[in-house]
């Protein structure tokens, strides 16, 4: 199917809403065959294809799902925007450039806030259109982000906690310029949610589309599948629409018009005249389809898959061109995470003993063969150098918290009230004390390493690995010891990632968390929530002087005081590219933007590749 041109829009939106149930649109319909693949393409040679995998092997051999695009149903299912609508089927208002902190702005011209921080006013960028030639507005903004404000009772609407909890409502000035309106100063909450190009998928919806959709199922978002090839859907403002959808792939071809070259924004349309989006199962099996070139980009190979491949096709290529440190920081670090509110985890001494424990730079060494290296605060690459030297260093440096010392190994486990029984473990009124290592596979690399270290300081220790999900079952309700997970968020500031220690994002166990299962320390101090409440209303600065960070140096003084984790390790993935076919990946040479495939900001890649000619 061709172009939904303009003459168009008025037969599509009637069948939009008459045909609803036909097109297999709404998921509680009786089912019908719906259009899961396109007939008859056109043959598009592999040197103008882009081929791609899911991120994190989260499918197996096939693509689940892949009949629906609703981008805020998703819940535990294969997120459809995330792998392949990112790619340039949706857009966004802005992306940053997580590397230099630079704003880029695309749907959007600009926003700014007033002086008390609880409003910002949005420009949206002239000739903006949806894929059927409708023009954006700030229509579009208002019912997307109202929309989601209204739908808190969507359990599987990831964005529903700060939705609640920031905003209050969406005025429309003028077609291009809306102003958001918050319940309380915000000065981080726009650029969080609509502006990083991280992974907060937040893109803004057709109302023309949306909104019939959701009348025809009384507005329940969960019932919206948003897919149906011969209506046009699903209907982004990218460049590239979705022809072919199946379990086995899924693609997307270029469209004949996009309103970047036709306002003169962008002067081509980006290369790639076809993307192909296939299931990949693991790691060894990603590492063929590279070395027989039959693939492009998607998956991290592990540092020693990596160094493999490479030898044996030296068109493979990561964020660095030498080893052993090949991957980019993606805003997180491994870490070992207590359940703060479960006894003996709640014990602050405990947990310190069992950090002394650990040996941090041969979770990095032998675990993942020297392709990260330790860290201790959950900042990652991208602002730790702006804000770590100077007083937050000197912390460092007092505590000591990276240094393994079986010293204070037997000082904080005495203090926390064991001794060492006749074989040598720690136990506590005749019980034997267990540190499970226990979390999802995809951490497992860390586990021997960090059980064994547990072991050689007298702790008893197991390993558990979950390969599917069970891990979020017991993790989310609290009904778990500790895990081995990653804190992620640390992108600009130290507020990124400490926010998420305030008590506001615990439950009781039995309970599932509020917000991100990232949050998960069940940890609560009331003088650090006093100190981050503070923070979130405040503008960042980095000055040794300044109030914030005189706020910083609290937070991160209770943080090294409680240890309520234990950061391991920086996480660095090896972002896998193969220029046989395609240049112009970001690299550490030329870091136009973080080079994750399941961030926004990689719609920005999709610009930026170049063929070789290679055949």
């Amino acid at each position: 199917m061709g172009v939904l041109h303009v003459g168009q829009r008025g037969r599509t939106r009637r069948r939009l809403v008459t045909g609803l149930v036909t097109a297999g649109l709404i998921a509680t319909a009786v089912p019908v065959a719906s259009p899961v693949m396109a007939q008859d393409l056109a043959e598009v040679p592999r040197n103008k294809t882009f081929v791609f995998s899911p991120w994190g092997f989260p499918t197996g051999n096939q693509l689940l799902n892949p009949d629906n695009f609703n981008v805020y149903n998703q819940g535990t299912q294969f997120n459809n925007q995330r792998e392949m609508g990112l790619k340039g089927i949706y857009e966004a208002l802005f992306y940053t450039n997580l590397n230099s902190g630079e704003l880029i702005p695309w749907q959007g011209e600009s926003y700014t806030y007033n002086d008390t921080l609880d409003e910002i006013t949005l420009k949206l960028r002239d000739g903006v259109t949806w894929c059927d030639g409708t023009q954006m507005t700030s229509d579009d903004v208002k019912f997307t982000l109202e929309t989601l404000l209204r739908d808190d009772a969507n359990p599987v609407n990831p964005y529903a906690a700060t939705f609640r909890e920031f905003l209050k409502e969406v005025e429309v000035v003028d077609p291009l310029t809306s102003i958001i309106k918050l319940n309380k100063p915000g000065p981080r909450w726009f650029k969080d949610n609509l502006a990083l190009g991280h992974e907060n998928h937040i893109v803004m919806m057709p109302k023309h589309i949306w909104e019939p959709a959701l009348e025809a199922v009384g507005g329940d978002t969960t019932l919206i599948k948003d897919y149906d090839l011969e209506a046009g859907l699903p209907c982004g403002t990218g460049p590239y629409k979705i022809v072919s959808s199946s379990p086995q792939q899924m693609i997307a071809d270029r469209r004949e018009t996009w309103w970047g070259t036709e306002t003169g924004f962008k002067e081509r349309m980006p290369a790639p005249e076809r993307l192909i989006l296939i299931p990949v199962a693991s790691d060894e099996a990603m590492s063929q389809l590279h070395i027989a070139n039959q693939i492009d980009h998607g998956n991290p190979l592990q540092p020693g898959t990596f160094v493999a491949a490479q030898a044996q096709n030296p068109n493979i290529r990561s964020w660095s061109a030498e080893g052993p440190v090949w991957g980019a920081p993606d805003g997180c670090g491994y870490n070992l995470l207590f359940n703060n509110m479960k006894a003996p985890w709640n014990d602050v001494n405990l947990r310190l003993g069992i950090n002394y424990a650990i040996n941090r730079q041969q979770v990095s060494d032998i675990g993942y063969e020297g392709a990260n290296y330790p860290i201790i605060l959950p900042f990652s690459a991208y602002m730790a150098p702006n804000w770590v030297p100077g007083r937050v260093q000197e912390l460092l440096d007092q505590y000591d918290r990276g240094t393994p010392s079986p010293d204070k190994v037997v000082e904080h486990m005495t203090a926390a009230g064991y001794e060492k029984n006749a074989d040598g473990k720690w136990a506590k009124d005749g019980a034997v004390l267990t540190v499970p290592i226990f979390g999802p596979s995809f951490f497992q690399p860390s586990f021997p390493i960090v059980n064994q270290n547990l072991i050689d300081a007298g702790f008893e220790s197991t390993i558990e690995v979950d390969p599917g999900g069970d891990w979020v079952n017991r993790f989310n309700p609290g009904n778990h010891d500790t895990l081995i997970l990653v804190h992620c968020g640390s992108l600009s500031e130290p507020y990124d990632t400490l926010k998420d220690l305030h008590s506001k994002w615990t439950a009781p166990i039995g309970t599932n968390l509020p917000g991100s299962i990232i949050a998960g320390q069940r940890y609560i101090n009331p003088e650090l929530d006093a100190i981050l409440d503070q923070m979130e209303g405040m503008l960042p600065d980095s000055a040794q002087d300044s109030e914030y960070m005189d706020l910083v140096v609290q937070a991160v003084d209770i943080y090294l005081r409680d240890m309520p984790e234990i950061m391991l390790a920086e996480e660095l993935h090896v972002v896998t590219y193969n220029t046989t076919y395609w240049t112009g990946y970001p690299d550490a040479s030329n870091p136009y933007i973080a080079p994750y495939p399941c961030w926004e900001a990689i719609n920005l890649m999709m610009h930026e590749l170049q063929p070789t000619g290679a055949a």
